[in-house]
């Protein structure tokens, strides 16, 4: 008891990316059945977005903690979570400050240019097929938000299905999943492509297509790579 009281102050001043390498590290003691249902367990918890990524980490580490402390006690990993991992995180979960919107937009300060590539990429693909090379000021900014909207919607819905299928073993539910995903998926490329294609509103603006993926080529990989040294240099954002 002494000792998981100290791994537990010793986490609150741990980074992220340490929490995330210390469990990756941990995990292997497991036995392969209890490290299988503690992965499941990961994975659902992780997929959740309502709580901040450290908390989350200093949750799933202290966890791994209890159970490798169960296990020498000849306790099984369902055991640990009385037959029902996904009640217990959801547990768990529900103990924890629910930050969904906070995340969201931190998620959008992080990200902006990743996103802005992905969203100059869709725009000139479509101008392909819709054979427009112009624009108009308002539409284009309807055409921002519609798309953007559903940019977060279609992140939202994958890490919802993963969280559905983690503990779901039933085809429905798999053929279900698919077809939200497609669906989601066709409507966020049309939010992208309707608003241009029916809308005529603001001042007239010449747009090359081929400027949009141009930009998009740039400012993706440049998103990338200022994401990457971001999660090195400061592990304990999301």
């Amino acid at each position: 008891m002494k000792l998981l009281n100290k791994e537990r102050k010793t986490l609150m001043k741990k980074s992220t990316r340490d929490l995330i390498i210390e469990n990756n590290v941990k995990r292997l003691r497991l036995n392969s059945h209890d490290r299988e249902v503690y992965e499941n367990y990961i994975t659902y918890v992780r997929a959740n977005l309502s709580i901040n990524e450290h908390d989350s980490e200093k949750m799933l580490l202290n966890i791994l903690n209890h159970l490798l402390s169960a296990e020498k006690d000849g306790m099984h990993a369902m055991e640990f979570f009385d037959h029902d991992p996904k009640q217990h995180a959801d547990n768990m979960i529900k103990n924890m400050p629910n930050r969904t919107f906070q995340n969201i937009f931190k998620f959008i300060g992080l990200h902006i240019l990743m996103l802005l590539g992905v969203f100059s990429f869709i725009r000139g693909f479509t101008g392909f097929f819709t054979q427009i090379e112009y624009t108009y000021l308002y539409t284009f900014l309807i055409t921002f938000v519609t798309g953007f909207t559903m940019i977060f919607i279609f992140i939202w819905m994958i890490f919802k299905v993963v969280q559905i299928r983690i503990y779901s073993e039933s085809n429905w539910t798999t053929t279900i999943t698919n077809i939200l995903i497609s669906g989601t998926f066709v409507l966020t490329i049309l939010a992208f492509y309707l608003p241009g294609f029916y809308l005529q509103l603001g001042p007239k603006i010449y747009t090359s297509n081929w400027a949009y993926i141009i930009i998009a080529l740039i400012l993706t990989p440049l998103g990338l790579y200022i994401d990457h040294h971001r999660k090195i240099d400061q592990p304990d954002t999301r």
